[in-house]
């Protein structure tokens, strides 16, 4: 049993850093060659894990052997695009100028029943909406809304904007994240001071974030009745 134990540990630990090094972070991101590997690997893994009198060496090998492979198609998609649509495929439209394209779905094997599923899933609950639709390569589904459906940007309706920083969480749980303080230009000093003025301290939040325009947004913890909170780079409430 600690055998069993131990390879079940070593395996997915190396499983673990196969796949990371493939660069894949879910299976939506995924193209078939890439899923195909996956799920090989996979089973490769699982039998070793499950018979222990498959050597460990037996099943590493073909599985450095899979992921070379797969490096190798991916090197080659990104040299040759006929390489590239041969093995991936092209992206292909199932909606044209807001007309479903019947040869398309054909082909794909879509139904209009999954279309309308992909389709609620981008918040689209009525084909009159979409101009275009495209199946990518990995089976999502990009939309294109018709001009009077889609949401005005801040530039149709001459806003003037200025860049923007990304929020940080820079405390979580009475615990700084040094990383985050740095990249948000905040220090401990400040934001103990910017909490004291509010009668808090870092044990009374569960988390503070930097927002992009400066201020601080803060959730109080449950002594404090769990509350948002924003204050400015001032401790006043903004």
């Amino acid at each position: 049993m600690l055998n069993l134990f131990l390879r079940t540990i070593f395996l997915y630990l190396f499983l673990l850093f196969i796949l990371r090094l493939t660069g894949k972070r879910q299976v939506a991101d995924l193209e078939p060659f890439d899923l195909i590997v996956t799920l090989v690997i996979a089973d490769v893994g699982s039998n070793a894990i499950s018979d222990t009198n498959i050597p460990l060496l037996y099943s590493i090998v073909p599985i450095i052997g899979l992921y070379l492979v797969q490096q190798l198609i991916a090197r080659l998609c990104l040299k040759s695009a006929a390489i590239r649509h041969f093995i991936c495929g092209t992206p292909q439209a199932l909606i044209k100028g807001g007309v479903l394209q019947k040869p398309v779905m054909r082909r794909t094997n879509y139904t209009i029943r999954d279309t309308v599923e992909h389709l609620r899933q981008k918040d689209v609950f009525d084909f009159g909406e979409v101009e275009n639709a495209i199946l990518e390569t990995n089976g999502s589904l990009s939309v294109q809304k018709k001009p009077a459906f889609d949401a005005p940007t801040k530039q149709d309706l001459n806003i003037k904007t200025k860049p923007e920083s990304l929020p940080h969480i820079i405390l979580a749980e009475g615990q700084y994240d040094e990383e985050a303080l740095r990249a948000s230009g905040f220090d401990r000093t400040t934001v103990d001071r910017l909490l004291q003025k509010r009668q808090l301290t870092k044990q009374d939040v569960f988390w503070v974030q930097v927002s992009s325009d400066g201020s601080l947004l803060l959730q109080t913890d449950d002594a404090h009745g769990q509350k948002l909170l924003r204050i400015d780079a001032e401790g006043r409430k903004a």
